[in-house]
């Protein structure tokens, strides 16, 4: 997920509370109180928060400012509130933390840890863990309704069976970042814009918004229709795609699966189901048939918000437990969307096998590129991820949600009229319709999101994640990285453990997101590659609180000083706790 789907690191949606209840674990402190005043530090800029610097944390908890976000309060507390600190294994956190350093040592407040960590007995579990207490104030993480549980689920990197070429088993293509993928910064946005057509222009692959247009200079100029694209939580920026004289939201997972793209094909796999499974972890190894390993991590996401279908009591198929998320893999339960028009199937287009039998037209102009034209064969392949586990049962299966329209201009009176495009084809999603016939995976229609990928040398490292830097196994974990700065450690325990599912109560470094992990207390554990990383992924879904540790003197961007415990709350106005646009972008920046 690294970043993915879902994974990628892509899309914007409220925080998920699934599995949180007000509850409050053993380790958290009855005077801990997330509704008290917050204050700025003594000599702190208006507004802005900070950790006192040089300070040894186990003296801060009276003395250093909680502070709040538009998605989470922070509350600080000694590390002696932290239960099990004085037990864990810290040090083997410390490999995880020097690549966090290698990415953030340049970054304000990170110089003075990151450089007092190269004197330290990496060996030495008490070493390891006064260095903690003496660079960094932690801070219990907790609701906006104030309650300090969350969700705490597992993940993985797959590996999958397939080859460079198409043919035999291997007809599923793992599509690297389109050709065709346009974006805009949403905060380049006119107030309004998503209510009424504006124009805009393509620059390279960034859509800009035109705030007036000359009716005698609409060369290049195209007509802006957002429908229901969501930016991405980390960069602020919408995926889209011209289409004839209109830029629109790239396709959906349903489009794409018809082949409706212009992107590359990194890899062919035998396992739809696998493929999907990789595409929510955000990374994975495809073993090829000569033995090696084709290693692929996280590149671009299509724009749509992470929506799979859940499974529930009446699901029949298979079913996959990915993320904490049970996922109906039920075949020929779903019909595409139906609308006039309609066609045959471009020979030239490599239609996904997963809707070889809707019999859709496909965009005989915008298709998926690779050096072979054998035919899709037969899926028999069993997914390994789905042998030998007996999952719960979920709840009401997801809904598609409904696509903006993809219609012209026309009839629109504040569509800019603009010509049309020569160089472009016409927009498969007007007028050309999806047949109706049966889909056999429902996933390929039911979950708008997709995810694309990108090559990597393989290592004995861990994936890479969002923090560009190799993920620890049992050591790294994905967040949210509006509530919980990318590189940072947090601490995390987890309550009511499942029978099976030993508890995690340990440091961990945040060095992954993913589009299914959302929500302030959230944390989804790396459990490495392989067999065993699976099973464990698997089982694991768990109640959890979690702490975050923020080095001595950073700024963090609060610019609320002060929750009110009695009359109109204050409401925050950050998504972000630090003001760093390289890990998490606020929607005014």
């Amino acid at each position: 997920m690294l970043c993915a789907a879902l994974i990628g690191c892509s899309s914007s949606q409220p925080p998920q509370t699934a599995g949180q209840d007000s509850r409050e674990g053993a380790g958290t402190r009855a005077d801990v109180n997330a509704s008290s005043q917050l204050t700025p530090a003594v000599g702190a800029d208006a507004g802005v928060a900070y950790p006192l610097g040089g300070t040894p944390s186990s003296e801060l908890a009276g003395t250093a400012s909680a502070f709040a976000t538009r998605n989470a309060i922070y509350q600080p507390v000694r590390f002696t509130d932290l239960p099990g600190w004085g037990s864990d294994d810290v040090e083997q956190s410390w490999e995880a933390f020097k690549r966090s350093c290698a990415v953030l040592a340049g970054k304000p407040g990170w110089s003075a840890p990151c450089t007092a960590a190269r004197s330290v007995d990496a060996r030495n579990a008490a070493s390891v863990r006064r260095f903690f207490e003496k660079n960094f104030t932690v801070y219990q993480i907790r609701n906006v309704d104030k309650s300090a549980s969350g969700l705490l689920t597992g993940y993985y990197e797959p590996t999958l069976n397939g080859s460079r070429k198409r043919g035999g088993p291997y007809v599923y293509p793992v599509y690297g970042v389109p050709r065709d993928m346009l974006f805009l910064d949403q905060r380049r946005l006119p107030s309004g814009a998503r209510d009424s057509a504006i124009a805009a222009r393509i620059e390279e692959r960034n859509v800009i918004p035109l705030s007036s247009v000359s009716s005698g200079n609409l060369k290049g100029v195209y007509a802006l229709q957002l429908g229901n694209s969501v930016p991405d939580i980390r960069d602020k920026k919408l995926r889209l795609r011209q289409a004839g004289n209109r830029i629109v939201p790239y396709y959906s997972r349903a489009e794409i699966e018809r082949g409706y793209l212009n992107a590359p094909v990194l890899a062919y796999v035998e396992d739809p189901a696998m493929l999907y499974s990789m595409q929510l972890q955000g990374a994975g190894r495809i073993r090829l048939p000569d033995g090696s390993i084709l290693r692929l991590a996280y590149a671009e996401q299509n724009g749509f918000a992470f929506n799979p279908p859940i499974a529930n009591a009446s699901t029949k198929g298979r079913k996959i437990l990915v993320r904490g998320v049970e996922i109906d893999l039920e075949e020929g339960a779903v019909n595409a969307d139906a609308s006039a028009g309609g066609g045959v199937q471009a020979d030239d287009v490599p239609q996904s096998p997963l809707l070889r039998n809707a019999g859709a037209s496909g965009n005989p102009n915008a298709a998926a590129t690779d050096d072979t034209g054998v035919s899709a064969a037969d899926d028999g392949a069993t997914s390994p991820l789905l042998r030998g586990f007996n999952l719960v049962q979920g709840a009401k299966p997801a809904v598609h949600p409904a696509r903006a329209s993809m219609s012209g201009s026309a009839g629109q009176p504040n569509a800019p009229q603009v010509q049309q495009s020569a160089q472009v084809p016409a927009d498969p999603g007007s007028g050309q319709a999806l047949s109706g016939k049966p889909i056999n995976y429902l996933f390929a229609t039911s979950d708008p999101s997709y995810v694309f990928f990108r090559t990597i040398p393989d290592s004995a490292n861990g994936p890479i994640g969002a923090l560009g830097v190799p993920l620890s196994a049992g050591r790294s974990a994905a967040i949210d990285p509006r509530t919980t700065p990318l590189g940072a450690p947090v601490f995390v325990s987890t309550a009511d453990t499942p029978p099976g599912a030993p508890p995690i109560t340990r440091l961990l470094m945040a060095q992954d997101a993913g589009g299914a992990i959302r929500g302030a207390v959230r944390v989804d554990f790396f459990f490495g590659s392989g067999p065993q990383a699976q099973v464990q992924a698997s089982k694991t879904r768990q109640p959890a609180q979690m702490w975050v540790l923020l080095p001595n003197g950073l700024k963090i961007a609060a610019k609320e000083s002060r929750v009110r415990v009695r009359g109109a709350a204050v409401a925050p106005t950050l998504d972000c706790v630090v003001n760093d646009p390289d890990l998490c972008v606020e929607s005014g920046q």
